[in-house]
């Protein structure tokens, strides 16, 4: 690790938006142009294999990804999500998902769904970091999907070509061996593959995928699209986006609605989660009005709610990133078209599909526990008042003064505040967290001459709260009956807004039809090992079961040689 890039991650690590702390003014920021040039040392790559290059729809695109971290000590934090697309020859992304990376090596699924055209698409990889480098240094995986409902091809590429810095990865053979129990098989036959690198290979271990399916649905030559020849100018990096490094994150800018509507230096930013799991988390604007923050733990679809609070006049916005890269891919999709062979085997595989598709499992029925009341982000409260167990008096302000115990109304030059009494001194340094129905609330005038008749309860944290760097004199938590704040309105630079978290755990596999005495063989992939680890001259061996349609397979191995090679081997056998 050079000098240049010690610097910039003490930078990081000293300020840490990331990591949920706030930045003091006066510091730098990771985000300061003139420490680019630092950062650029750091630098991603992702290769990705998929179990097959031609899918149907409603199928599931099984796929490993190999992360490749070059200018960081071996067991720095960095990337910790990848970011993945189903991309149209147009380049329009269809599909988008999140996946947690735990090391230099993952693998997952990624759905097609049913409204996807027949056509070529692309696989699109990568992480945050990436895109301060721009979609060349992205991975492109390509595919072909068929969609036997649709009589419609996807469009092409709106008259885009791919320049020559765009080529097909080669996969290398020669130092993997792979070998098949029996080349011609009977239907429901058991077979065994062997695997093993060779005496006369350089290396000694290998991680490998291994995919065994219909010959004509992989290809077995080429890998993912690499764009060579693109040189990086000194202005072409950028630090726009800082690494996922504890799960995914967002970023954005306080901007200035008045004036030159130019950055807001230090404002703090407020985002409460909402629905079944509702969380709060705040964070600072640095000197150039930019913020981060990560989300750990979150997963699916989110609903989040975010207010500035700042005295400017006129008001501020938060613009939030997007959370995607929305460029159009450097490079373009060819013309669909099948050979003869392929035809034959999407029909095979199309067929499958629709099999498959009858003999679901669904368990996607919410369970019990879902349905139960969401448990607040901090825990039970150290104190509960409920607004049926006492008369209704008229306002919240008569509520706190004589039913809430340790909590008082105070009112000084025409400002008034919620403060919490509590034997632990440092509790009454800060002011403490007020929300409503987990929405921060900075207009307490309000608040209090809210009537108790729209509350439910209101719970009372007596001690000091930390939530990553900020720190509040305990949290007063107020719910209301019908959920809607109890009629208050919401200040007008807060908006809510839609926010997609880590990818959930994978249901398909919990759906699939089991094979039995009356559930028909449906797998268009026969075997899909994402991490077969190999050591020189052992033989690894996986036995599995031949399908009940007739025809030829392809066994294939493929394993990284570094950031760039691939090594491969594949063996064939036929159904009878």
């Amino acid at each position: 690790m050079g000098k240049h890039t010690t610097i910039y991650i003490a930078l990081l690590s000293t300020i840490g938006l990331i990591l949920f702390n706030s930045p003091v003014q006066g510091q730098l920021s990771p985000f300061d142009p003139d420490l680019a040039y630092e950062a650029s040392f750091i630098h991603e790559e992702v290769a990705v294999f998929t179990d097959r290059s031609l899918y149907m729809v409603n199928e599931q695109i099984q796929f490993r990804a190999d992360y490749f971290l070059e200018g960081l000590p071996e067991n720095r934090p960095w990337s910790k999500v990848l970011y993945v697309e189903l991309v149209s020859p147009a380049g329009t992304s269809l599909v988008r998902e999140k996946y947690e990376l735990k090391g230099a090596y993952f693998s997952g699924q990624f759905p097609i769904p049913v409204t996807v055209l027949t056509g070529n698409y692309f696989l699109k990889c990568y992480t945050r970091w990436m895109r301060n480098r721009g979609p060349e240094n992205f991975s492109y995986t390509p595919l072909k999907i068929i969609n036997p409902f649709e009589r419609e091809v996807a469009g092409h590429s709106n008259g885009r070509k791919n320049g020559n810095s765009v080529r097909m990865q080669i996969l290398t053979r020669g130092l993997l061996e792979c070998n098949i129990s029996d080349s011609a098989v009977e239907m429901g036959e058991e077979l065994e593959a062997g695997f093993s690198i060779p005496y006369k290979s350089h290396f000694t271990q290998m991680s490998c995928c291994v995919s065994v399916v219909p010959v004509h649905s992989i290809d077995t030559v080429h890998g993912q699209l690499i764009l060579s020849d693109q040189h990086e100018t000194e202005d072409s990096f950028k630090v726009n986006y800082l690494p996922d490094l504890y799960g995914s994150s967002l970023s954005g800018t306080v901007t200035r609605k008045a004036q030159d509507q130019g950055p807001n230096p230090f404002t703090r930013v407020h985002f409460s989660v909402l629905g079944d799991h509702p969380d709060y988390f705040a964070t600072i604007s640095d000197g150039h009005g930019r913020f981060a923050v990560t989300i750990p733990g979150l997963t699916g679809m989110q609903e989040l709610y975010v207010a500035p609070e700042s005295e400017v006049e006129g008001g501020v916005e938060v613009r939030i990133d997007q959370d995607f890269d929305a460029s159009t891919p450097p490079l373009a999709a060819e013309h669909f078209s099948l050979s003869g062979k392929e035809q034959e085997v999407a029909t095979r595989m199309a067929i499958q599909m629709q099999i498959a598709e009858a003999f679901r499992i669904d368990k996607s029925n919410k369970t019990s526990e879902e349905s139960l009341e969401p448990v607040p982000f901090y825990g039970y409260s150290v104190h509960t008042t409920k607004m049926d167990d006492y008369i209704t008096l008229p306002t919240l302000e008569e509520v706190f003064i004589n039913m809430v115990p340790d909590v008082f109304v105070q009112k000084r030059k025409n400002r008034t505040a919620l403060k919490i009494v509590s034997e632990n001194r440092t509790t009454g340094m800060y002011d403490p967290l007020v929300l409503i129905d987990y929405i921060p609330v900075f207009d307490i005038e309000t608040l209090v001459a809210t009537s108790p008749k729209k509350i439910l309860r209101i719970d009372v944290i007596k001690n000091v709260y930390i939530k990553g760097d900020m720190n509040y004199g305990g949290i007063i938590s107020i719910i209301s009956r019908k959920g809607d704040m109890a009629g208050i309105d919401l200040p007008s630079d807060s908006y809510f807004f839609d926010y997609q978290a880590l990818k959930k755990g994978d249901p398909a596999a919990e759906r699939q039809a089991v094979p039995g005495d009356r559930i028909p063989d449906t797998r268009n992939t026969l075997l899909w090992i994402p991490n077969l680890v190999l050591e020189k001259q052992t033989t690894s061996s996986v036995t599995f079961k031949a399908p009940e349609i007739t025809g030829e397979y392809v066994v294939l191995v493929r394993g990284m040689v570094g950031s760039r090679e691939v090594q491969t081997a594949f063996a064939r056998f036929i159904v009878k």
